[in-house]
């Protein structure tokens, strides 16, 4: 099958891991990008698409042109800022193909709510909240899709884990964009003690947490040695995941890491282990959590081999495809 992908081509995203996918399972993907219209960098395109309207339908008319020009069996658009009447050219083109919107993100990303007026045949998104709104609220076709990791880049490395956490030498890990939120539960840790190492964007530039940063934004196989290595990854959502988990929960389970993070009613099912044990309600459960854990190698490794194990069974971009196919196509 012949599938045109609307997204950004940045190694580590969903776009890309989704491309990897449907490639892995054998169709055909044709990745379109708005750095494809014009060559400069996704930020720069991204903001100017936000402030300048003929900016943004210069790109994407080009964009859909070429999209129609594939001729595709399958479209998906994972950005949310795609303009209405990109969609409505490229539907009344290729004359009855499904298009897909794939919301991958938490309910504060919707950009101008153009996803709602668009003529998609099916949306996919990852939070029961949304997705309950979209069918009963505005009457979409919309469907639950969970985020995923990707096997192929978030893979468990070569060295044991008693050698890779001894040269990693990290208790507490943190890592992304590091907005305020995490930054004040982050600063919470330091205050009872813990000594976060913290890799990523410091978007707060708050000097108290500038010596734990490691200035270095991981991906790839230096993601996975970090994630596995570090004692405890903790991973607290952002305040717009509402039912739903972001895809760091996903990639650090997958590739075999043993991760602290935010209770939600959907963890218990993606989880093989009770969510109580890994969760927390608030950061001093957190706090407590991390103390518990810290010292106890042989329970940590116990635990995160069995999530890693059961999250390449069931939450692999591969299944997550798979999924979305079958709802598409009703197999």
């Amino acid at each position: 099958m012949k599938v045109a992908l609307i997204g950004n081509k940045g190694f580590d995203t969903i776009e890309y891991h989704t491309a990897d996918a449907l490639k892995h399972l054998g169709h055909h993907v044709y990745h379109v990008d708005m750095s494809d219209q014009i060559d400069i960098k996704y930020l720069y395109n991204y903001w100017f698409s936000k402030f300048i309207p003929h900016y943004v339908e210069y790109l994407f008319n080009n964009l859909a042109k070429k999209i129609i020009s594939y001729e595709p069996d399958l479209v998906i658009g994972t950005y949310r800022f795609i303009p209405i009447v990109t969609i409505q050219k490229i539907k009344a083109a290729l004359n009855g193909i499904p298009i897909v919107q794939l919301n991958p993100d938490a309910l504060t990303t919707f950009e101008k709510q153009q996803i709602f007026y668009s003529p998609y045949d099916f949306f996919f998104t990852k939070d029961p909240y949304i997705v309950d709104f979209m069918k009963k609220k505005a009457s979409l076709n919309a469907h639950y899709l969970p985020e995923a990791f990707n096997q192929r880049v978030h893979k468990m490395p070569k060295k044991s884990r008693t050698d890779l956490e001894r040269d990693i030498n990290i208790d507490v890990l943190a890592f992304g964009s590091i907005y305020p939120y995490r930054a004040r539960l982050l600063k919470k840790l330091i205050s009872v003690g813990l000594r976060p190492t913290i890799f990523g964007d410091n978007q707060t530039k708050d000097q108290e947490l500038k010596e734990f940063f490691k200035n270095e934004w991981i991906t790839g196989d230096r993601k996975s040695e970090v994630l596995v290595g570090a004692k405890i990854v903790f991973n607290n959502f952002h305040y717009a995941e509402i039912d739903s988990v972001n895809c760091k929960f996903f990639e650090i389970a997958g590739a075999g890491g043993f991760q602290i993070c935010d209770w939600k009613p959907t963890i218990n099912e993606y989880s093989a282990i009770d969510s109580s044990c890994f969760t927390f309600g608030c950061i001093d459960q957190a706090i407590e959590h991390i103390n518990y854990y810290i010292n106890k190698p042989a329970l940590r490794y116990e635990m995160a081999t069995l999530q890693r194990e059961h999250f390449l069974l069931n939450h692999t971009y591969d299944v997550r495809v798979k999924q979305m196919l079958d709802i598409v196509y009703k197999c």
